[in-house]
């Protein structure tokens, strides 16, 4: 029996937070100094000797310790100069621990491993929604007095509004409405960064109502977009196929997928003995660089065929929703199946072997290794999480990455 997955809401918590904070997308894997350096390596205003970061008397003064305890909440007793700081900070080299140097202030990793720490910017995934504007998601959805469309459009805009920094999205929805029918879908918002609010912008100039050609416009102005033609309008297989090839699905840098919404089974006129919507995400999936398809039913959707589109699609299980809160459900778990596992750095490794990754400063680290771990791609400059070790960050599992170079020991702060 094919297994069909049924949702629980997830909600993407991955932050990787190892250093200042940088734009969306971005994370310093490096530890975070507080201002400028000043004369002494520290910063800020002192009197002779002084620190001014972290664990200071508002007069300036360093507020001197034996003990960790004698220092307020988050802060240390460095070691040699006996004053409370952060534990990213120092004034001299005995102040930080083994393998660790003190650079303007901060407790920064060297030494005799000559090690330094990469900044990573996680890789967002390409996503490309094709949506069934086929004239049955006019009818009422369960639970709910918005028909099918309506509803369709407003998971659609909760999906990219919260997945906007963390995903690059576009929208095509299919058929084209053109005379015959079984035309191909029609790219609408290209795939790009911060596309929530042009996919938004579209989708708020239609209505769930269906027109001849997809264009007629209600008393409001707005496009009944829904294709009641009277041919067959439901051509998955076409509109899948007409995307194999499609530029903005074949970036090599990332992962590139289809997330299919549907409400109905494919038409039979538009289905003939080598274009099926199962043989075309196959297509997509054989192509390279590869192109996954998700596959969501919603309401009156065939099982089976949705089944067989997203194993052939590479995605092996299908979503079926048959209201609104399912719905959400199932395009929040695969947007956070499509979350990024690959993270580009800011510096190239002289020797690939003589890199260290730590998941929650746990000093154990993460291994090595292309079935259950990690991998360093050259040719991007990038380290791709495979395995659990990817399926820890899409759920949500790890909030700390560290990536160092030269020195297996996770970074201090």
């Amino acid at each position: 029996m094919r297994k069909q997955k049924w949702i629980n809401f997830w909600a993407l918590g991955l932050t990787v937070a190892c250093g200042a904070a940088q734009e969306p997308g971005s994370t310093s894997a490096g530890i975070a100094s507080v201002g400028e350096a000043g004369e002494d390596g520290l910063t800020g205003s002192t009197d002779a000797g002084g620190v001014s970061a972290g664990g200071l008397e508002s007069t300036g003064e360093p507020v001197e310790c034996l003990i960790d305890d004698d220092c307020e909440s988050g802060n240390r007793c460095t070691v040699d100069s006996r004053v409370c700081l952060p534990p990213e900070r120092c004034v001299v080299e005995g102040d930080c621990g083994e393998g660790f140097t003190c650079s303007e202030g901060t407790c920064a990793i060297g030494g005799e491993c000559g090690g330094f720490q990469f900044a990573i910017q996680a890789v967002p995934p390409n996503l490309l929604i094709l949506l069934d504007r086929s004239g049955s998601m006019d009818e009422e959805v369960e639970g709910s007095s918005d028909n099918r469309w309506e509803v369709a459009v407003a998971a659609i805009e909760r999906l990219t509004e919260a997945f906007d920094a963390t995903i690059r999205f576009g929208l095509a929805t299919y058929s084209s409405c053109l005379e015959g029918g079984c035309s191909a879908g029609t790219i609408v918002v290209p795939v790009a960064a911060s596309t929530a609010a042009s996919i938004d912008d579209f989708l708020s100039q239609t209505v769930g109502e269906g027109s001849n050609d997809g264009t007629e416009l209600d008393d409001d102005g707005n496009v009944r977009y829904l294709c009641d033609s009277g041919a067959d309008e439901t051509s998955t297989g076409i509109s899948l196929l007409g995307l194999v090839g499609e530029p903005s699905l074949r970036d090599p840098d990332r992962q590139n997928a289809i997330l299919l919404l549907t409400d109905g089974a494919e038409s039979e006129d538009c289905i003939d003995d080598d274009i099926d919507a199962a043989t075309s995400a196959a297509a997509l999936r054989e192509q390279s660089p590869s192109v996954l398809t998700f596959a969501v039913g919603f309401a009156g959707a065939n099982e089976d065929e949705l089944g067989d589109i997203a194993n052939e699609g590479g995605t092996r299980e299908s979503y079926f929703a048959n209201d609104a809160a399912d719905l959400e459900d199932a395009l929040s778990q695969i947007a956070q199946s499509v979350a990024s596992c690959s993270f580009a750095l800011d510096q190239t490794p002289a020797d690939e072997a003589k890199i260290y990754v730590f998941f929650n400063r746990d000093p154990a680290g993460i291994q090595p290794d292309p079935e259950d771990g990690w991998t360093y791609d050259a040719s991007r400059n990038a380290i791709e999480f495979v395995g659990e070790a990817c399926d820890r960050l899409r759920d949500g599992q790890v909030a700390d990455i560290d990536i160092v170079y030269g020195c297996n020991m996770v970074p201090i702060g």
